[in-house]
């Protein structure tokens, strides 16, 4: 039994490691980190230009937007809101799904106007969207919506 004794603790040893690396591996790819961030958005549309600023908020499954901003050709249109949101993540893909959605007393631009020019999941509770979002230097992320680049969200 003693001689088989130091073969059986390196295998419990290699069966531990290797359990604790995939372990690893796996909370990489589907475990969202903690971040915040905020990015500025112009957005050109023939007959309108958005200006946005966006602050995002990501703390494990659980995320919040804060945007505000105005329609650059009528400035009295104002867009002011917060939304709630749950995060899922499988490599860099992260899903959001809109819980909770206040417009505060500013905020002046119907629904249905705002559809137009944003995803559902900035106008309506209970829309999802999928972002690709990339780690970059300093603490920056890229925010990609399907294929097309979106913006730089900056610490």
């Amino acid at each position: 039994m003693t001689r088989h004794y130091p073969l059986f603790s390196m295998l419990c040893f290699g069966l531990a490691l290797i359990a604790a690396l995939a372990g690893y591996f796996l909370w990489q790819r589907f475990y969202a980190r903690e971040f915040s961030c905020h990015a500025t958005l112009v957005q050109h549309h023939p007959n309108e230009t958005l200006n946005l600023w966006l602050n995002y908020s990501v703390s494990g499954g659980r995320g919040m937007l804060s945007m505000n901003g105005h329609v650059q050709n009528d400035p009295s249109k104002k867009i002011n809101r917060k939304i709630f949101f749950s995060v899922r993540k499988h490599n860099s893909i992260y899903h959001f799904h809109s819980q909770k959605n206040i417009r505060f007393p500013d905020d002046n631009v119907n629904d249905s106007w705002l559809e137009k020019y944003e995803p559902d999941f900035f106008v309506y509770p209970d829309k999802s969207i999928y972002i690709r979002i990339g780690e970059q230097q300093k603490g920056n992320y890229h925010f990609t919506f399907a294929t097309l680049p979106a913006y730089v969200c900056s610490r």
